[in-house]
């Protein structure tokens, strides 16, 4: 998929001249959420709504115990509040993505615009929506508006072929929405850029009162796996009126779903027809954040009907973890074919221990095989276990190479018998028993390459909920957030597709490993599953992770720290592999936005100075 993105280069953070002891991270994180505090406090007022519903909240689980849980909750709630306050009006914040408008040579633009309703929706909502779309500033905006009646379920819409007679594109919008007085001209850039593009969608956020802004949602690039589980394209969003016309097999349109439009574009065209803008084009009522029960109704039937279709069999709930979302899974074949685990090791036989004896005891899938491999034990213990496991029918291969994590694992599944392999550290116990027939259920589906699981260290907070390409190279999304938040948009709790996900648990078809070489011996220990998930990708393959395979995760105990002062080197050797590999996509995660923080792998803010 093409994406129309505003590069932003490399830069030095603010802080690398800062000395000593403030230069370290959370001293710098430290530093500047206490500025933004201060600054932001004559803004306090406005967002007393939202912040006195987070503060009840944070009194509750201060009152059950809880001590990060809150400290978090507060924090991401000032952040797309007060903090967004700042940030929109800052030259460093949102001003440097507006900067940056490619221009359109397009002279007309003939543009059919469909107001849905909400159920609550007034007239003076209407009135909003339709001001909004009189004020943009394309002059050669050739416009047709329709408003839905109010029967209508919310994102659903009616259209006979007069509407789309003559018109380029069909803007969907729901009422209430204003567009920003640029949306026009960016999406006309858009269109005159690449004309293949057959849907194009934006970032958005919401208005509170109707003038203060808050919660901006930043959206990744066309996220197949995603919109599964979450309507997170909203209004507005552009479809080509041919292709609309073509979709209703007709000049008449009976009534039709946004989602089902959406999917079925997709499932014609491909993700290449669909465009996203990473920039805020649309302002939505406060109120449209929390009343979503009948939208989700409407987008699990739209997303059953996708998936039926295409002739995949699946189980759709709401998700009970998520604000505004569903759970989708899917099941195993009924081959259920084999699973080979691999599991490289050197002594640390409790570690061992834990992990083999809660794969046995708690994995309700049936057909898989373990491999330990052994490299150059040497712990009498470790080797006393190593016979109790194969007298336990699990296979034990030595291989007393040097440590090289890579090599390894593509020595070992050459002995695997499964057709799909799954990669396990010796550090990881099994949570939930469907971990592994949720993680082959997914790697079953055509086109998926890797998919990883959800780890938890020992104290409940998030290890790996997928990887973003960031902080110089990649980091874990939503890293330490506590057990029990969502987090950005839902994200950390539902299925999604990642540029790369943790080799620490995954699972992935043996046949996609060695059709694109396993994973490369010149990064022994660091990066090598984000280099291999994007080979995948770069091949045509999905990266996925899954919420519902639950695991924790010891992390990295039986290999120490890669900070110890004869690794470092290594580490900044792997690290300048990677940057010369992939160059600018370590820049321009898709499964990320360029208006969220580079430094951070919480979905904060990005505060960074830019430099086009």
């Amino acid at each position: 998929m093409r994406t129309v993105r505003f590069r932003i280069g490399a830069t030095v953070p603010r802080h690398a001249l800062l000395p000593g002891f403030l230069k370290r991270p959370r001293v710098v994180k430290a530093l500047r959420y206490t500025a933004l505090s201060l600054f932001g406090l004559p803004f306090v007022p406005a967002y007393r709504k939202p912040l006195g519903r987070m503060l009840a909240q944070v009194l509750r689980m201060a009152l059950a115990g809880a001590v990060k849980k809150p400290a978090m909750l507060l924090l991401s709630t000032l952040n797309y509040t007060v903090f967004y306050a700042l940030w929109v009006r800052h030259p460093w914040g949102e001003t440097k993505i507006r900067s940056k408008v490619e221009t359109s040579a397009l002279d007309t633009l003939h543009i059919a615009f469909f107001i849905g309703s909400t159920g609550t929706a007034s007239q003076d909502d209407i009135q909003a929506t339709v001001d909004s779309i009189h004020a943009q500033d394309f002059k050669g905006l050739v416009i047709r508006i329709t408003v839905m009646e109010s029967s209508l379920p919310p994102l659903t819409f009616l259209a006979d072929g007069t509407e789309l007679d003559g018109k380029e594109f069909v803007c969907f919008l729901q009422a209430g929405d204003r567009l920003t007085s640029d949306a026009i001209s960016r999406v006309a850039a858009c269109i005159d850029g690449y004309p293949k593009f057959k849907l194009i969608y934006s970032d958005h956020d919401y208005l509170l009162n109707g003038k203060h802004r808050c919660f901006g949602e930043f959206k990744p690039d066309w996220n197949y796996e995603l919109s599964l589980a979450r309507f997170y394209l909203h209004t507005p969003v552009f479809i080509s009126a041919s292709t609309l016309a073509q979709q209703a097999g007709g000049d008449c349109l009976e009534p039709f779903s946004l989602p089902d439009a959406v999917f079925r574009l997709y499932e014609n065209h491909g993700s290449e027809s669909i465009a996203h803008i990473p920039a805020i084009l649309c302002h939505r009522p406060y109120s449209r954040r929390e009343k979503r029960d009948a939208e989700i109704e409407i987008y699990r039937q739209a997303v059953a009907d996708h998936l039926k279709r295409r002739g995949e069999e699946a189980s759709i709930e709401i998700n009970r973890e998520a604000a505004r979302g569903l759970t989708v899974r899917f099941p195993p074949s009924r081959e259920r074919p084999r699973v080979s685990i691999i599991i490289p090791t050197r002594n640390r036989a409790d570690l061992l221990r834990t992990c083999i004896e809660s794969i046995k005891t708690r994995t309700d899938y049936p057909n898989y095989e373990i491999l330990v491999i052994d490299n150059g034990s040497n712990d009498p213990v470790t080797l006393a276990y190593f016979s109790e496991l194969e007298n336990g029918g699990v296979r034990v291969i030595p291989d007393p190479s040097p440590f090289n994590f890579s090599a390894i694992n593509n020595r070992a599944a050459e002995h695997a018998s499964g057709e799909f392999l799954g990669f396990l550290n010796n550090d990881i116990e099994v949570i939930t028993p469907h971990w592994l027939g949720e993680m082959l259920g997914l790697a079953q589906r055509p086109g998926i390459g890797a998919v990883g699981a959800r780890l938890w260290y020992p104290n409940d907070r998030l290890q790996h909920a997928g990887v973003i390409l960031v902080g110089g190279v990649a980091g874990h999304a939503h890293k330490f957030l506590p057990k029990g938040l969502p987090g950005y948009c839902d994200r950390a709790v539902l299925l999604q597709e990642f540029s790369a996900v943790t080799a620490a648990c995954m699972v992935i078809r043996k046949t996609v490993f060695e059709s694109i070489g396993g994973f490369d011996p010149a990064l022994a220990v660091a990066f090598n599953d984000v280099d291999f998930c994007l080979r995948l990708k770069a091949s045509g393959y999905r990266n996925v992770w899954t919420p519902d395979a639950e695991l924790y995760h010891h992390e990295s105990l039986s290999r120490g720290n890669d900070t110890d002062p004869d690794k470092i080197e290594r580490f900044r050797r792997e690290c300048a592999y990677m940057r010369e590999r992939w160059g600018d996509l370590l820049r321009n995660d898709p499964a990320y936005s360029p208006n969220l923080a580079w430094d951070n792998y919480d979905f904060s803010l990005n505060w960074e100075r830019p430099k086009f």
